[in-house]
């Protein structure tokens, strides 16, 4: 009785005394031109109107009755979910996350553009079984041809591949598509399978959108241990009418992975062994989807093995306070193996993290992994990979793994600490010593670094990682992705179209070019310092007037003249080792003029442009002016290095020229824009960095081209940055049973946020402390004056969300924040409510909680 009258008393929480239903917006409809959350893009788009004037800007989503109760019908892409009309229904937990639909729509288009490519090695395979396109000369009749008419086709599958749309993929080769081929085939003859789970489904809009949006989709299963969430995936199935292709599961996503990973065996007796067991088959998925709330690490081993070989596992993980941040380090490495860095980096760091807790966890099986699209996005990360079965693959992940020692604390520098080696080497051929046999890779243990304090600015140097070294993105299904896939009706009609493609060419920006596509070509050679090993062990300072050439992988070992007759003697086994190992040795080179360095890489598939620099940090440690990335790009692509920018963060910078050429670029920057005496004291880090011993060192070389560093212009409706549109942009609450749904729960939790910044606000107001940035007292009531000369007397304290929103009047009026972005551009944000209404709210909550009491 008690419970029941708490649950009145809870659904009556949203009632006013006077009876009036307090106003919080629903969720937007997409079945009209307002992108998600509505009002943030509305604000945009809509005509002005009188203050007077009923809101109207979110119209009302269309209704339908199932079985005697109104739902609500919530469209997105060619799939639409029923919602409760009722805002008190018993499966209020299961809410639309519409925060979340550009995750969504870039999961369609990925699992498009991979289906693509599996039917087409599918094919290209069957081709190749039956012996390619050389198996066979074909005979047919020709009235013209000679030999009585019978004439020889040399390639009988050429015809087949003329009108092919051919993309390249990293490991896969060139791969053709024919559509024809696909609508022309026999309509007996069954779809190859392609499977998709989702396994931690909620409302089932995902696994609706796969089998609705991807048409090869032959099988979905959308599975979740909630109860209310399948009888609303049940209910969702049956209004979209694809019962045929969408089953509901109600079990735990591990456990159900486990059990399509190892099926049970059956009962299958026999004359001679009435206890005999078959094993049923294994049923493998080609798509497992992991959205949880939070990590995805528990989900990950049994996903692996779920999988078929080659299959694509698409993972978020929502808790970028664990992976991206380092005030949980205890957490993070609990979670994911690694510790985290602090530095701007961050998040493509915690991304890196990620991915080597995948490579990892399948390195366990034999399984390898192939990143083919990796994103920081929002709040979230999400990451695309490729799983197939390679133990020699496996072997090459010691090398793809790398740890940080990160300047943290000083300047910002990080050196990079692989933890194995692979070198290629030229097998023997015939016993001999001459090479050309079958070429393999020789693995080791990495040398380690300098010692743990910065070179550039003398501070300690904090360990971070392990993390993944090589590309997160693959090039050639990134291409795929914007020529073939973007250009699908479908996609084209999703509400984030436009941040879809702003990212997508973002992080195929981020991959550095191939030796083909590279362009660039090196300055005049210069004086190198290299610093090696003498076989006594003492470091050695060589100067050459060149750059040292590297032996090509399969050359013959070095040789060295020994006597009068200048002869070439084999080196002893023991010299000829330590020399490979001066190869291998890290290399300092203190560069006078524009020149791309070439030094032996222990790893050579290491992405040559991991992490990122923020010109902006580069000037906060050196106080000086900051300067524009136009200008910091144009002075790297003078001399010769690649530079572009990182999808993680705006007014980022990814190049791969060494630190030494950065704060050389910065020192040369300084010099045209001097820092205020006295403002760099020697304690700083930037005071080595500037005022150092850097030698003879000459800066005139260095012009900040902006002509040369301005960025193309982006496409019309592209969005390369979307920033936060409201406050307390982020995941809504999980879903509980209060009786409120996850958005009025976010909502309350902000309003209890709000309330705590407001007294801590009116705390120092009347303390009279908050004024310059110590803290300090009021001084003949006057507030100091803030550092750097800004105003500071009878200045405020920041507004919080409750004060802006009590100001809505004004802040209607204000278009949303956008960057990048025109009036066509995707911006999507959470419908404001009033602080009155907050409160009045949160009153009514604690008065239902004392009379359940």
């Amino acid at each position: 009785m008690a419970k029941r009258k708490a649950d009145d008393a809870v659904a009556a929480a949203t009632v006013d005394s006077s009876g009036a239903d307090i106003s919080i917006p629903d969720a937007p409809s997409l079945a009209d031109p307002t992108p998600p959350g509505g009002q943030a893009q509305a604000r945009q788009t809509a005509p002005p109107k009188s203050k007077t004037a009923p809101d109207n800007r979110t119209p009302p989503l269309e209704t339908t009755v199932v079985d005697g109760i109104t739902y609500k019908v919530q469209p997105e892409g060619l799939a639409s979910i029923l919602l409760p009309d009722a805002p008190r229904e018993k499966n209020t937990a299961v809410f639309y996350n519409y925060i979340q639909q550009f995750n969504r729509d870039l999961t369609m288009a990925v699992t498009r553009g991979f289906g693509e490519l599996l039917d087409a090695e599918r094919r290209a395979s069957k081709r190749r079984h039956r012996g390619g396109v050389k198996h066979k000369k074909k005979r047919r009749k020709s009235d013209d041809g000679p030999d009585g008419g019978i004439v020889v086709a040399e390639h009988a599958d050429e015809a087949d591949e003329d009108d092919a749309v051919h993309f390249t993929v990293d490991g896969a080769g060139d791969v053709g598509m024919t559509d024809a081929a696909a609508a022309t085939a026999d309509a007996t003859t069954p779809p190859p399978r392609f499977a998709v789970l989702d396994a931690l489904s909620a409302t089932g809009l995902r696994a609706l959108r796969y089998a609705k949006e991807i048409p090869f989709v032959t099988h979905v299963t959308a599975n979740d241990m909630s109860y209310d969430a399948v009888e609303s995936i049940a209910r969702n199935i049956a209004f979209n009418n694809v019962g045929h292709l969408v089953t509901p599961s109600l079990d735990n996503a591990v456990g159900h992975m486990y059990r399509t990973a190892y099926p049970a065996y059956v009962p299958a007796p026999t004359p001679e062994n009435p206890n005999r067991m078959k094993a049923t088959a294994a049923q493998k998925y080609h798509v497992i989807d992991l959205d949880p709330y939070g990590t995805a690490t528990p989900f990950i081993d049994s996903a692996l093995q779920a999988l078929e070989d080659g299959g694509l596992l698409s993972v978020t993980c929502t808790d970028a306070a664990i992976f991206a941040s380092t005030s949980y380090p205890e957490k993070t490495f609990a979670t994911y193996g690694g510790l985290p860095p602090k530095g701007d980096f961050s998040h493509e760091s915690g991304l890196r993290m990620v991915l080597m807790s995948i490579a990892t966890a399948a390195g366990r099986y034999g399984l390898h992994v192939e990143p083919l699209l990796s994103l920081s996005i929002d709040y979230y990360c999400r990451v695309f990979v490729r799983v197939r079965r390679s133990p020699e693959n496996v072997k090459k992940l010691a090398s793809r793994c790398m740890t940080l020692l990160n300047c943290d604390s000083g300047c910002g520098a990080w050196k990079v600490q692989e933890m194995g080696t692979m070198r290629e080497r030229q097998g023997k051929k015939d016993g001999g010593n001459g090479g050309g046999g079958s070429a393999g890779y020789k693995y080791g243990v990495a040398q380690a670094v300098e010692s743990g304090v910065c070179e550039f600015c003398g501070y300690k140097m904090h360990v971070a990682g392990p993390m993944w070294s090589d590309p997160i993105h693959s090039a050639g299904f990134i291409n795929h992705l914007l020529s073939n896939v973007l250009g699908s009706e479908v996609v084209k009609g999703y509400g984030t179209y436009g941040r879809i493609m702003g990212m997508l060419k973002l992080a195929l920006g981020e991959l550095a070019p191939t030796p083909e596509e590279d362009t660039r070509v090196p300055a005049a050679t210069t004086t190198t310092t290299t610093t090696t090993i003498t076989a006594a062990g003492a470091l050695e300072d060589t100067a050459n007037g060149e750059l040292e050439a590297t032996p090509a992988p399969g050359q013959a070992p070095p040789q060295s003249t020994d006597g009068s007759d200048g002869s070439a003697k084999q080196l002893p086994t023991l010299k000829r080792k330590l020399m490979q190992r001066n190869k291998q040795a890290p290399t300092t080179t203190a560069t006078t003029a524009g020149n791309v360095p070439s030094s032996a890489k222990r790893n050579p598939t290491a992405d040559p442009i991991a992490l990122f620099v923020m010109p902006t940090q580069l000037a906060r440690v050196l106080h000086c002016e900051a300067p524009s990335l136009a200008a910091i790009r144009g002075a790297l692509l003078t001399f010769g290095y690649h530079v572009t920018k990182s999808h993680c963060r705006a007014g980022s910078l990814k190049t791969d020229a060494p630190w030494s050429v950065i704060w050389r670029v910065m020192r040369a920057w300084v010099k045209t824009h001097p820092v205020k005496p006295g403002s760099v004291t020697a304690a700083m880090p930037g005071y080595r960095i500037l005022y150092g011993d850097h030698g003879d060192e000459a800066l005139d070389d260095i012009h900040f081209d902006e002509a040369l560093g301005r960025e193309r212009d982006k496409a019309k409706g592209e969005v390369a940055y979307q920033l936060n549109p409201n406050a307390y942009w982020g995941p809504m609450a999980k879903a509980g049973k209060r009786g409120l749904t996850a958005e009025e729960l976010s909502r309350v939790g902000n309003a209890e946020k709000d309330r705590r910044r407001k007294e801590e606000k009116e705390r120092r107001m009347r303390e009279g402390v908050w004024g310059g940035r110590d803290g300090g007292p009021e001084v003949d009531g006057k507030r100091k004056r803030r550092r750097g000369g800004r105003k500071a007397v009878g200045e405020e304290p920041p507004a919080t969300a409750v004060d802006q929103v009590d100001n809505v009047a004004v802040a209607e009026e204000t278009p949303a924040r956008t960057k990048e972005s025109d009036d066509s551009g995707v911006q999507y944000g959470m419908a404001g409510i009033s602080a009155s209404d907050l409160q009045q709210l949160e009153e009514q909550a604690t008065a239902a909680q004392k009379a359940c009491e």
